[in-house]
């Protein structure tokens, strides 16, 4: 599965370079797989390109997501940045297939509404709705910032903040390509605020840290300590004494 969001040049002032219409078309997006979906995000006037690119590289037209973007109150935004005639609301998504890939049919709808947040950041419910459509296969999206990075998700892209790959065989590929690289699999832990460590005898600690108690436990202490005198309770009835006190 391919996912892209070219810089297109929509003729408008954008926080990052764009590419012309003939880069776009240009690029070998079709020689990444024989068998495979595309999920290409397009704005204003760039659908008739997309549909044009799409021909380009082989892919046919399927569907089509939209995206209606909401503000923080939940409703839906109505001065949006884009559009020359009416302000837009929503943003599209062309899916597109090549040969005969195996994925999951009708899970999903092709309408999100999901909060706008970065500039071209997208909504994370496309990334669920295509680990749903296609569990099993490779995933890779193209021009991604550092807000799209995802799990079980190769991203590429000229703002990332160099290369961190997980999966070891694709590591051992790319240092192989890439003499001198020696890229070693990322891991979660690699990114701990402070590193952490083992301690004998349960916890963890750390550099410029307190000592952290262990999660488990000693079960608690039941009945009384040896040779400790009995506690009364509220349920102990008061007994008045036989003799009055004497004067």
């Amino acid at each position: 599965v391919v996912m892209a969001d070219p810089p297109w040049d929509i003729h408008m002032e954008l926080p990052y370079g764009t590419l012309t219409d003939d880069e776009v078309r240009n690029l070998k997006i079709g020689d990444i797989h024989e068998d495979g979906v595309i999920f290409l995000w397009v704005t204003g006037r760039a659908m008739e390109l997309a549909r044009d690119c799409f021909r380009i590289w082989g892919y046919k037209r399927i569907e089509e997501i939209i995206w209606v973007k909401t503000n923080q109150l939940q409703r839906i935004i109505r001065t949006g940045r884009t559009g020359h005639w009416i302000n837009h609301s929503k943003e599209h998504c062309l899916v597109g297939i090549k040969g005969n890939p195996k994925l999951n049919r009708n899970l999903d709808c092709d309408v999100i509404v999901s909060e706008v947040r970065e500039t071209s950041r997208k909504p994370d419910e496309i990334y669920n709705l295509i680990e749903r459509m296609f569990p099993n296969c490779l995933k890779l999206e193209l021009f991604g910032r550092p807000h799209n990075v995802h799990d079980n998700w190769i991203t590429c892209g000229n703002q990332l903040d160099g290369v961190r790959l997980v999966d070891d065989e694709i590591c051992r590929r790319y240092n192989s390509h890439f003499r001198g690289a020696n890229i070693q699999p990322w891991r979660k832990e690699q990114e701990a605020i402070i590193p952490v460590s083992q301690v004998e005898g349960g916890g963890i600690a750390s550099r410029d840290a307190p000592w952290i108690p262990p999660l488990a436990a000693p079960a608690p202490a039941t009945g009384l300590p040896p040779n400790a005198p009995h506690q009364p309770s509220h349920r102990d009835a008061w007994v008045p004494p036989a003799q009055p006190p004497t004067a």
